[in-house]
C-alpha cells in the first residue's frame, strides 16, 4: 500500500523552495549590486567607498574569485601591497586559472620574495607560454636577480608576442636602461646602441600610451643623461606634462621637469614646470616657495605676488602663512615678517603657531630675550598648547639645555605629531648623540611632511653621517641632488666622505679634487683630504695642514693630521713645538691636552705625558682616547697595581668619581681582573648610561665569557653607534659577531677598525695588531685562508710579543698551509 503524502505537506514543500529560490536570487542581486556599485566608485576615484562595497561583496560569497581580485587591485593602488598580496593569493586558491592574479602578486613581492616571484612566474608559463605579461614578469624577476641577460632575452620574447603591447616595449626599454647603469657603476664606456635601443622602445610605449606619462619621463631622464640631448629631453617631458590626464599625474611630470631644469640651470623651464607644479597640486606649498623664489631673482618683489596667489587660494592654510613670514625674513624683509605674524597671532587661523614661529624667527636672529618674551605671551594665553610647549623647546635647545628641550619636544609631540616638532627633536637628539632616536625623529618628520624639505633631507643625511650609516647618507644625499639640482659644498663634503666610508675611494678623491681645485678651498675638503689620502700623498696632505692653519692656528683636527705626520716621520720634537705655540696662544681644550700627553708619549716622556692625560682625562672623560692613553702610561712604567691600588683608596671613601671608576675598571681589565672590571663597568654605567667606552668595554667582556652574547650584542651596538668613526668601538662589535657566528657581519667591523685605526678623527688612533689577528680570524672562518695569513703576519709585523701573539703564528702558518693545499 502505497503511503499517502498529506496535501498540506507538500504545498509546504512546495513553498519552501519558493523561497529558497527567492533567497538565492536576492543574495546573487545583492552581490552583483555590489560590483556594481564598486565600479561606479572606481570611475569617480573614489576608491575607499568602492573599496567598502567589494567587502560586502566578499560578505556575500567569501569564494568569489573576481570579488578577492577587485580588492586587491584596489589595495595594490593605494600602495598596500601586503594586505593586496593576501587578496591575490585567495584569488588563485579559489580559482587556479586566474593567472593575472599569479603575475600581479608577483610584481608586488619582486624585490621581498624574489624566489616566489620567479616561481608563479614560472607556473604561468608552463600553463601558457605566450603569455606576454608573463614574460614581462620574468624579466623584471632577472633584473631583480641581477640577471641582466636574461631580463633582455625575456623582454625581447614579450615584445615579440605583444607587438602592439606599450607594457612590453616599456620593459625592454627599462633593460636597456640597467644595461647603462651597470655599465656607468662600472665605469665601462657607454657605445650610443644601448641609449638608441632604450631611446626606441620608449618611443613605441609612448605611442601605445598616449596618455601615458611614465614612458614620456623616461624618455626625458635618458634624454637628460646622453650628451647633446637637452633639447630632447626638454621636449619629453613638456610631452609628458601635456598628455596626462589628471591633476596628479599632471604634477608628478612637472616635477620630474623640475629636477631636470634644475640641473642643466634652465631658469625658464624651471619656472614653467612650477607654475604647471602649483596648478596641479595647490597644497604642494614647497612648489609655490620654489616659485616665488626664483621670481624674486628676476625682479624684486615678484616673489611676493606669487605668495599673494597662495594665501588668495588658501587664506586658513596657517602653513602657507608660516612659509612666508620665512620667505620675508630670508629676503631681508624681516620686519615685513614679523608683522606678518603679529596679523596671523591675532586674527589668523590658529595664533599658537604664529606665535611659536615669531620665537623661532627671534632666535635665528640671535635675540634670546624678545623671543623669550613672546614665548611667555604663548603660554599665558594658550598654557596647555603643543606649541607652547614647543616654543619652550626651542628656547631651551638655544641655551644648551639639551636634557629641558628633549623633554618639552616631547611634550609637544604628544599633544600634537608635527613634522617641525620632529625635527627639533631629531636636532635634540643629534647633539646628544643618541643616534638611533636622532634617526626615528628625523624619519617620522619626513613621513609627516608630504613634500620634504631640502633641509630637513640634510638633517637626515648628517644624523645618518653621525649614526655611522654612510649608505643611508649617499642615499639621502643622491634624493637631496635629485631635488634641488646639485649638492652644496658641505653636502659634497659629507657625499664624499660617505664614498669613502663605504669603499669607493676612487669616486670620493675624485669629488675631493673637484673641491680643492677652487680658489678657495674649503678648510673641510682640505681636512678631509690629509685625513684620507695622508699615507699616499704625505707632502700635500701636511701643505693642505698648513693652510687649514694659516686660517685657524687652533684647528683642533688639522693639528692631530700634522701630529700623526710628524710622529709617524719620527719628529716628535716638531709636533710638540706646534701644540706648545698653540698654548701659548691661548688656553688647550681638553682634545688638545689629551694630544699634548700623547705627543709626550709617543717621545717616552711618561711622567708629563702622565701629568697632561690626567689633566684632559679630568676635564673630558668622554674622550675615547683618555682612559687607553693613562692605561698605556701606566702599563709602560710598570705602575698598574700601584695606580689602582691610588684609585680603590679614593674610591673606599667614596671620593671617586664615575670617570675615576672607569679608569679604575679599565686598569684592572688590564691587569687580568676580569670578574672586578666586569663589577665596575657595571657601577659606571649604573651612573652614567651614556659612557660608549663603558658600554664597549663590558660588552667585550661579556663576549669574551659567552654568557650573555645578546646584551653583549645590544652594548657593542650601542657604543658603535655612539663612536661611529673609533676602531676600538668597531673591533668590539666585530668580536661579538664573531662569538655568534656570523663572520660576515664581523669582518665588516674587523676591515673598518683596522682601516680606521691610523687615521685621526676625535683622537688619534694606532694601527694595533689586534685588529688584524681579528681581521685573520674572521677571514679564516669565511675560507679566505690566503687574506688571513696576510693579515696575521701584519698583526705580528706590529709586534711580534703583542698578546695573541703565538695564537697569530698558529693561525698564519696553518692559513698558509689551507690556503697552498686548495686547487688553482
Amino acid at each position: 500500500m502505497t503511503a499517502r503524502i498529506p496535501r498540506w505537506t507538500a504545498a509546504g514543500a512546495a513553498i519552501c523552495f519558493a523561497i529558497s529560490l527567492a533567497a538565492c536570487s536576492s543574495k546573487e542581486q545583492d552581490f552583483a549590486s555590489h560590483l556594481e556599485r564598486a565600479k561606479e566608485f572606481q570611475q569617480k576615484g573614489r576608491n575607499k567607498e568602492a573599496l567598502l562595497e567589494l567587502r560586502g561583496a566578499l560578505q556575500i560569497d567569501p569564494g568569489s574569485a573576481e570579488a578577492n581580485h577587485r580588492i586587491a587591485e584596489l589595495l595594490a593602488k593605494d600602495h598596500q601591497p601586503a594586505e593586496a598580496v593576501f587578496f591575490f593569493r585567495e584569488t588563485t586558491r579559489i580559482d587556479p586559472t586566474r593567472t593575472d592574479a599569479a603575475l600581479a602578486e608577483a610584481k608586488l613581492i619582486l624585490f621581498d620574495d624574489t624566489a616566489r616571484a620567479g616561481k608563479l612566474v614560472e607556473q604561468v608559463l608552463e600553463r601558457e607560454p605566450g603569455n606576454a605579461t608573463a614574460h614581462v614578469r620574468r624579466s623584471e624577476v632577472a633584473l631583480a636577480r641581477g640577471d641582466a641577460e636574461g631580463a633582455l632575452r625575456a623582454a625581447r620574447s614579450a615584445v615579440e608576442l605583444a607587438p602592439g603591447d606599450g607594457m612590453s616595449h616599456m620593459q625592454l626599454a627599462i633593460v636597456h636602461m640597467a644595461r647603462l647603469r651597470e655599465r656607468a657603476i662600472r665605469g665601462a664606456e657607454i657605445p650610443d646602441s644601448i641609449r638608441q635601443d632604450a631611446e626606441r622602445e620608449l618611443k613605441q610605449a609612448a605611442a601605445l600610451f598616449p596618455h601615458g606619462i611614465n614612458a614620456r619621463l623616461e624618455l626625458g631622464r635618458l634624454h637628460a643623461s646622453w650628451e647633446d640631448h637637452g633639447d630632447q629631453a626638454m621636449a619629453a617631458f613638456r610631452d609628458a606634462i601635456e598628455v596626462a590626464e589628471s591633476d596628479a599625474e599632471r604634477g608628478r611630470a612637472a616635477a620630474a621637469a623640475i629636477q631636470f631644469a634644475r640641473v642643466t640651470r634652465n631658469g625658464d623651464f624651471e619656472r614653467s614646470s612650477l607654475h604647471v607644479l602649483v596648478a596641479s597640486i595647490p597644497a604642494n606649498l614647497a612648489a609655490w616657495d620654489a616659485l616665488a623664489r626664483l621670481e624674486e631673482k628676476r625682479a624684486k618683489g615678484a616673489g611676493e605676488a606669487v605668495y599673494s596667489r597662495l594665501l588668495a587660494l588658501r587664506p586658513q592654510d596657517v602653513q602657507a602663512h608660516l612659509q612666508f613670514a620665512v620667505f620675508l625674513f630670508e629676503c631681508e624683509r624681516q620686519d615685513d615678517a614679523f608683522r606678518h605674524l603679529e596679523e596671523q597671532a591675532s586674527s589668523g587661523a590658529e595664533p599658537p603657531v604664529a606665535l611659536d614661529q615669531i620665537v623661532a624667527l627671534r632666535l635665528r636672529r640671535g635675540e634670546m630675550q624678545q623671543a623669550r618674551a613672546v614665548a611667555d605671551r604663548l603660554a599665558e594665553k594658550f598654557p596647555a598648547h603643543a606649541r607652547t610647549a614647543l616654543a619652550r623647546g626651542r628656547l631651551a635647545l638655544a641655551e644648551k639645555r639639551l636634557d629641558a628641550a628633549g623633554g618639552e619636544v616631547r611634550r609637544s609631540l604628544k599633544m600634537e605629531d608635527t613634522a617641525e616638532g620632529q625635527r627639533l627633536l631629531a636636532i635634540v637628539e643629534l647633539r646628544r648623540r643618541n643616534f638611533p632616536a636622532a634617526t626615528a625623529a628625523a624619519d617620522r618628520a619626513m613621513q609627516l611632511q608630504a613634500n620634504p624639505e631640502p633641509a630637513l633631507l640634510r638633517l637626515k643625511a648628517t644624523v645618518y653621517a653621525r649614526a655611522g650609516d654612510y649608505p643611508a647618507v649617499l642615499q639621502t644625499l643622491e634624493r637631496v641632488a635629485h631635488e634641488v639640482g646639485a649638492l652644496r659644498p658641505p653636502e659634497k663634503l659629507l657625499y664624499a666622505r660617505a664614498l669613502y666610508a663605504t669603499g669607493r675611494r676612487p669616486a670620493g678623491k675624485a669629488l675631493l679634487e673637484e673641491q680643492l681645485a677652487t680658489e678657495n678651498p674649503p678648510v673641510g675638503a682640505l681636512l678631509e683630504f690629509a685625513q684620507r689620502e695622508s699615507a699616499s700623498e704625505p707632502k700635500r696632505a701636511h701643505s693642505y695642514l698648513d693652510q687649514v692653519l694659516a686660517r685657524n692656528p687652533r684647528d683642533a683636527m688639522a693639528l692631530r693630521l700634522l701630529t700623526e705626520l710628524d710622529l709617524a716621520a719620527g719628529r716628535s720634537d716638531e709636533a710638540l713645538a706646534r701644540i706648545d705655540a698653540t698654548a701659548r696662544a691661548g688656553p688647550l681644550s681638553p682634545p688638545l691636552v689629551l694630544l699634548r700627553a700623547q705627543i709626550l708619549a709617543a717621545a717616552g716622556d711618561w711622567k708629563r705625558a702622565e701629568e697632561e692625560a690626567r689633566r684632559a682625562f679630568a676635564a673630558s672623560p668622554e674622550l675615547p682616547a683618555g682612559v687607553e692613553l693613562l692605561t698605556r702610561i701606566y702599563r709602560a712604567q710598570h705602575r698598574l697595581e700601584e695606580a689602582i691600588a691610588s684609585l680603590q683608596e679614593t674610591e673606599q671613601i667614596g671620593a671617586l668619581p664615575v670617570s675615576g671608576l672607569l679608569l679604575l675598571a679599565r686598569l684592572h681589565d688590564a691587569v687580568g681582573h676580569r670578574a672586578t672590571a666586569k663589577e665596575l663597568y657595571e657601577k659606571v654605567l649604573a651612573a652614567r648610561s651614556d659612557l660608549p667606552t663603558a658600554k664597549s668595554r663590558l660588552a667585550g667582556l661579556l663576549a669574551d665569557e659567552g654568557n650573555d652574547l645578546d646584551r653583549a650584542l645590544a652594548l657593542a651596538t650601542e657604543a658603535r653607534k655612539a663612536e661611529p668613526e673609533q676602531a676600538e668601538s668597531a673591533d668590539t662589535l666585530g668580536t661579538v659577531y664573531f662569538k655568534k657566528g656570523l663572520f660576515a657581519p664581523a669582518l665588516q667591523q674587523f676591515q673598518f677598525a683596522v682601516e680606521a685605526s691610523g687615521h685621526a678623527s676625535q683622537d688619534l688612533q694606532v694601527e694595533r695588531p689586534v685588529y688584524h689577528h681579528h681581521l685573520g680570524l674572521a677571514l679564516k672562518a669565511l675560507g679566505r685562508d690566503d687574506e688571513a695569513a696576510v693579515a696575521f703576519t701584519r698583526a705580528l709585523q706590529l709586534d711580534a710579543n703583542f698578546e695573541n701573539a703565538d695564537e697569530a703564528r698558529r693561525e698564519r702558518d696553518a692559513a698558509k698551509t689551507s690556503a697552498a693545499s686548495k686547487p688553482g
